[in-house]
């Protein structure tokens, strides 16, 4: 179905491609110098806290809000303005020049629009991992996997070390989902055991510490915010045994996943479609083609397991259905990029075209 959507309609030129970008690019330079104007208030939230910690605010002190808050604060306020201008221009550019069809166009601003909306209007920690996902992607374009990964670890390592410990959660899993697609079924089975057997044995502090989050983040929206808390929802039941873990992971997957089950008005059927591009853009295997049938695991795949990531870690704790697709949205590129693949035809000579022009070879010696 997503294969169908990304190829429906004429094919589109490059110039055409490059002139909805340049238009989007001018639409969102324009609405972004007057953000404060319509974009509600909550999209501030965390900009805002950040902003009082460049102020000369202690109220976030040795906090990730505080961390993020020197990095703008080296740039000066012109300085933070204008980066966060230049990552959504770059994020637009490359977006939309990954369309090749009317179809994978429609798709793509699907994915663009919460990722501008939530991260590229204001100064924020996810502007920081909307710039990791653009340096990735540029970097897997001119250069193999093996750089790719390099790359990857060394992003995620220092954003978990100095942001967001999670961080390292993320690429640990992330690695976990690429030992998966490569191995055997042995080694799935194996590896799916094993992290059932490492689950089942955790301390009861531990489920309390990875999924309590959740509850104190619904604790804070309901009693200090109205945004978000229409969405938000507790653990289910109580996370202290992995019968409870288990319980409320099945039940946030769903919350999350399937906000229509819960919440079906037009807002949920308008987030269900872009969860469901960002899935299927992680999970969908890539078509058989022949410029990748020796690929093994390549860097657009390498890119998808972080999305694995990030899918996994955010059905831990985020409380709400606004947040969920906010971090999702920070990682958009992947998506784009992967879904750019899977729109490929088999044996078509744009695939194939496409296929060389990306290197995508993991081998054992990059040399090679």
């Amino acid at each position: 179905m997503l294969r169908k959507v990304l190829n429906a309609g004429p094919r589109l030129s490059k110039g055409t491609v490059r002139l909805f970008a340049s238009l989007t690019i001018f639409v969102y330079a324009t609405l972004y110098w007057k953000a404060s104007a319509f974009l509600p208030e909550f999209v501030f939230r965390d900009s805002d806290k950040i902003q009082s910690q460049v102020g000369g605010s202690s109220t976030y002190q040795d906090t990730s809000f505080d961390a993020v808050a020197k990095f703008y604060a080296a740039l000066g306020d012109s300085g933070s303005e204008l980066f966060v201008l230049a990552v959504g221009v770059v994020f637009i550019w490359l977006m939309i020049g990954l369309s090749k069809r009317v179809g994978s166009l429609l798709v793509n601003v699907v994915l663009v629009a919460p990722c501008l909306f939530f991260n590229l209007f204001v100064a924020s920690k996810d502007t920081l991992v909307v710039l990791m996902s653009v340096v990735l992607v540029l970097i897997a374009r001119t250069r193999s996997a093996w750089y790719v990964a390099v790359a990857a670890l060394a992003c995620y390592a220092g954003y978990a070390a100095t942001v967001r410990i999670y961080f390292a959660l993320i690429l640990a899993i992330a690695m976990g989902a690429w030992v998966y697609r490569t191995g055997s079924l042995r080694r799935k089975t194996v590896l799916l055991l094993a992290v059932l057997l490492v689950l089942y044995v955790l301390p009861e502090h531990a489920y309390f510490a990875l999924m309590h989050p959740r509850d104190m983040a619904v604790d804070y929206l309901v009693a200090g915010s109205p945004y978000g808390a229409r969405t938000s929802f507790y653990n289910l039941v109580e996370p202290a045994s992995f019968a409870a873990f288990c319980i409320d992971y099945a039940y946030a997957i769903l919350k999350l996943n399937v906000p229509v089950l819960f919440y079906p008005g037009p807002k949920e059927w308008v987030m269900l479609a872009f969860v469901w591009i960002v899935l299927g853009s992680a999970f969908r295997r890539l078509p058989a083609q022949p410029a990748l049938a020796h690929a093994g695991t390549s860097a657009v795949d390498l890119l998808a397991c972080l999305v694995i990531g990030h899918i996994a870690v955010s059905t831990l704790f985020e409380p709400d259905l606004g947040s969920y697709i906010r971090h999702l949205s920070s990682v958009a590129l992947f998506c784009g990029w992967r879904l750019s693949y899977l729109a490929a035809r088999s044996g078509s000579p744009s695939g194939l075209a496409f296929g060389r022009r990306m290197p995508l070879q993991l081998q054992a010696d990059p040399k090679q």
